[in-house]
């Protein structure tokens, strides 16, 4: 990671943060709103100076890895990102706030869900979180490299998937780990995936 340098102050502030659409709905599968949301995260980064190490929107939540500016705050920058893509979000896909059955899909103007995750990423490396946002979603690959507790099956499995990419044993083209990134510039997501 590179480190910041700014008037006063030297250093550097790297965020995982996971968030996804209030009630855990799966409307992010609508390519369009997937594409849209995309766009939108990528346009706030730049307007505010976030660095976008790592963009994954899931079905029903989204995986961020950004570096922020010394000035921005993790809330801040939370606010920031789901405060604008909502406000846009509903002005572009306006039929979100209708009723579905009797019951509104989203309502009092809230896209998000109030609570989201954040770690810190300072003790790791970029490859070790960006690996992690990408095998963690991929069912085949989250089997092959992540194991169950008391599973027999997995027990044959000592190494590390980090530590093999790191040391080169592992070939994230031949992993296929780009398929599921077909969306248009979610292939974007740093010289990390080529």
């Amino acid at each position: 990671m590179e480190l910041q340098h700014n008037k006063h102050c030297v250093g550097e502030a790297s965020f995982h943060i996971v968030h996804g659409p209030k009630f855990r709905h799966g409307i992010l599968l609508y390519e369009p709103l997937n594409r849209y949301c995309e766009w939108l995260y990528r346009r706030i980064a730049d307007k505010y100076d976030f660095k976008i190490r790592a963009l994954r929107i899931m079905g029903n939540h989204i995986h961020l890895f950004v570096s922020l500016p010394s000035k921005y705050s993790v809330s801040q920058t939370i606010k920031l990102f789901k405060g604008i893509s909502s406000r846009k979000i509903f002005q572009a896909f306006p039929w979100l706030r209708q009723y579905e059955q009797n019951e509104p899909r989203f309502w009092g103007g809230h896209f998000w869900s109030r609570g989201y995750f954040y770690r810190s990423v300072g003790s790791t490396t970029d490859e070790a979180v960006e690996f992690y946002i990408k095998v963690s979603q991929d069912d085949e690959l989250k089997e092959k490299y992540y194991t169950s507790v008391g599973s027999k099956k997995h027990q044959g499995i000592a190494n590390d998937p980090i530590l093999d990419y790191l040391q080169g044993d592992i070939d994230l083209r031949r992993l296929n780990l780009l398929k599921a990134a077909s969306v248009k510039g979610q292939a974007k997501l740093d010289a990390f995936c080529l």
